[in-house]
């Protein structure tokens, strides 16, 4: 499943089953802010375009992670004391695509994803991943809708 495969993706910035407090600050490389990143990649940077406050990304702005020579994954989003909160938008450069909530740097509440194929999901996340009522639409048109926990579909006794 597709869900799954976001799971492992979101390792990249927003993370998944890990408690926020397992990841690491990293100092954006254009600014002196420091973002937090619940799951870090050793060899992972940021860039940040947006506003600083008491040394830490704050505000609506733009957070580009990058490793390697890929192209950066970015989050549109609003961060409190360096961590993503609220509404916002993450694109992975492999052309999945969440809207929805984060809470503490982390998928939590509300959103919707979309794979390249056209597989879809929206509805509540916990953790990173789908937990409580959702729908999701696999790439042949499939409609699975009703109680997912921990990213897989719970079908109904």
């Amino acid at each position: 499943m597709k869900i799954l495969m976001f799971l492992l993706v979101a390792v990249i910035y927003v993370g998944q089953a890990g408690s926020a407090n397992a990841g690491a600050w990293f100092k954006a490389e254009n600014t002196d802010c420091m973002l937090w990143n619940p799951e870090p990649d050793e060899d992972q940077k940021v860039r940040w375009r947006g506003e600083c406050k008491d040394g830490k990304a704050h505000g609506d702005g733009v957070a580009e992670w990058f490793s390697y020579q890929r192209p950066p994954d970015l989050c549109e989003c609003s961060l409190v004391d360096g961590k993503a909160e609220g509404m916002g938008v993450f694109r992975w450069s492999d052309g999945v695509t969440y809207v929805g909530e984060f809470k503490a740097s982390v998928i939590e509440g509300k959103g919707f994803i979309k794979y390249p194929d056209n597989e879809m999901y929206e509805g509540d996340f916990k953790n990173g991943y789908p937990d409580g009522w959702g729908v999701q639409m696999l790439p042949d048109n499939t409609r699975v809708m009703g109680k997912f926990k921990e990213g897989a579909f719970v079908p109904p006794k």
